[in-house]
């Protein structure tokens, strides 16, 4: 019988044993005296089978609190998404009204270019005093 329980704990730790092998295996050890060790390991194996899977459930929060939060969450979605449109709109608009004035004095500058240019033809007057001085006609008194 030691024999018959060795050749087939062998077997079943080289996995190499059949189903009918494995009972065979158990029933005889249970009326064998000695191996302890795969005694215990057999009914370890039996109560681990034995023991019944505890349903897993998935608590589920309330459907309402839930429904509400994905409809806050649109919403502040979609706010932030407004504010930031709203700050890049303002920011471009800063941009343009930036070029805008910026050409407006390149306008400015450029006419007031022009009318120093022409200035400075009147420089050459600037030292005369009078217009008599400048036809150098003299009145006599």
């Amino acid at each position: 019988m030691k024999a018959d329980i060795e050749i087939l704990l062998d077997k079943y730790w080289e996995g190499k044993t059949s189903l009918e092998e494995e009972k065979i295996l158990r029933q005889l050890l249970m009326e064998a005296e000695g191996f302890e060790s795969e005694k215990a390991f057999f009914q370890g194996i039996e109560e681990i089978v034995a023991l019944e899977e505890a349903p897993f459930t998935i608590q589920r929060k309330n459907p309402l609190i839930t429904n509400w939060m994905r409809i806050a969450a649109g919403i502040m979605l979609f706010l932030a998404s407004g504010i930031v449109l709203n700050q890049y709109l303002h920011q471009r608009a800063e941009k343009k009204a930036y070029q805008e004035v910026m050409q407006a004095f390149a306008l400015i500058n450029s006419n007031l270019e022009k009318g120093t240019n022409r200035m400075y033809v009147m420089q050459e007057f600037k030292h005369l005093n009078t217009p008599q001085q400048l036809f150098e006609t003299k009145e006599e008194k």
